[in-house]
């Protein structure tokens, strides 16, 4: 009896399972699928137009045709014409250094050379003398040779002639080489003087170049030495702009001011591997040496259409846009040639193209087909095939 009890138990419980399950399953079905909500997005059309991309960078004002002036010689300042932030011109008179020690000198050695002179003068009133002498001795040696030749004149005789011919030739030999060693002598003390003088001109600060003076590093009565720095003068003219860019930059100029500079590269990078470049100035900019400018380096220039940064979404590795086409969003992959502050241009021809531009989260639910509420004026709705993902151009 139990046992009947207990079958007919299960097959109650069994049976009332199965009709549980199906009203269940009936409910489920009646219910009606969850919305999936659309993403809003901004879209634009793209048409080829003259493009320039740019990136910010930061230069300095330089030229190479400032001036740092010194001296080479040790002597006391004794008057400074010039103070910082006078305007000069080439040629002005900045400072005057006591130079009676080198002008002394230099008398001394001109005192020198004149005595020298005196001497070479005498030496070859000697050389005429002597000249003359061994002349007249060399007749008298002639004659006595054709007496003795007659018998006329005796042997010691001719002897002592000779000898006395010797010596005159010697002397006049000896003269020579007086004068050539008192014109080395001379010359050397040319030199001497050449050297004194050029020493003097450093006495005189004339302005190599017309500007302003940007430091004065010394005061009257002031001592001064070799390499001392005396004055610093800032050109006003020569002015370009000093660039420090990686080599992943190329470029061939910058806007500045608006105005597109060339820009040259100066074949040589600093410590950190930056490569330098200098781009001209003209005269009239108003800037001065040391000054800090914020520039834009030109990174591309043509003939394309420009492309919001918020149009394109790097997957993997590859880079996408989605494209409005027949309603819906095509995906299609492109290649960036250029990318600056003003957007990016990429190898594909996409002019004429409508482009979805959104966030890349927005993005990535565009690539998984959810529905799409574009923005902008119209606020229509452009379905998209739920059942799979967005076309692959």
């Amino acid at each position: 009896m139990k046992k009947i009890f207990a079958v007919v138990l299960i097959a109650v419980l069994v049976v009332g399972g199965i009709k549980l399950v199906k009203t269940r399953k009936a409910q489920l079905a009646n219910i009606a699928p969850a919305k999936v909500l659309p993403v809003v997005v901004d879209t634009v059309t793209l048409e080829k137009k003259p493009v320039t991309l740019t990136l910010p960078a930061m230069g300095i004002v330089a030229t190479d045709l400032s001036a740092t002036l010194s001296t080479k010689i040790s002597s006391r300042v004794k008057k400074v014409n010039k103070k910082e932030g006078d305007s000069v011109k080439k040629g002005d008179l900045l400072a005057t250094l006591d130079a009676s020690d080198l002008v002394a000198k230099k008398q001394g050695l001109s005192l020198k050379r004149q005595s020298l002179g005196f001497e070479i003068n005498a030496g070859r009133e000697n050389i005429k003398a002597l000249e003359s002498s061994f002349a007249s001795a060399r007749e008298t040696h002639s004659r006595t040779d054709e007496l003795l030749n007659v018998k006329g004149a005796s042997m010691e005789q001719f002897r002592g002639e000779e000898a006395n011919l010797a010596k005159i030739k010697a002397q006049l030999s000896a003269a020579h080489n007086t004068i050539s060693v008192l014109k080395k002598n001379q010359e050397a003390l040319d030199q001497n003087i050449k050297e004194v003088e050029s020493l003097i001109t450093y006495a005189t600060i004339i302005a190599p170049i017309s500007g302003t003076v940007s430091k004065r590093m010394i005061m009257d009565g002031d001592m001064t030495g070799p390499g001392k720095v005396l004055f610093q003068i800032s050109a006003g003219s020569g002015f370009y702009i000093n660039l420090f860019l990686p080599d992943s930059v190329n470029s061939h100029g910058i806007i500045f001011h608006g105005e597109k500079l060339a820009l040259v590269p100066k074949n040589q990078a600093t410590a950190t591997g930056l490569i330098q470049y200098i781009a001209a100035l003209s005269d009239s900019t108003g800037f001065v040496e040391g000054q800090y400018v914020n520039v834009q380096v030109v990174v591309y220039q043509g003939e394309t259409s420009l492309l919001p940064m918020d149009a394109v979404l790097n997957v993997g590795g590859a880079t996408f846009v989605y494209v409005m086409e027949d309603s819906r969003a095509k995906k299609i992959r492109v290649t960036i040639v250029a990318r600056g502050s003003e957007g990016l241009v990429v190898a594909n021809d996409l002019s004429g193209k409508t482009i979805i531009t959104a966030k890349p989260d927005i993005l990535l639910r565009v690539s998984t087909g959810v529905p799409i509420l574009i923005s902008e004026n119209q606020k229509e709705t452009v379905k998209t095939d739920l059942t799979q993902p967005a076309r692959q151009g």
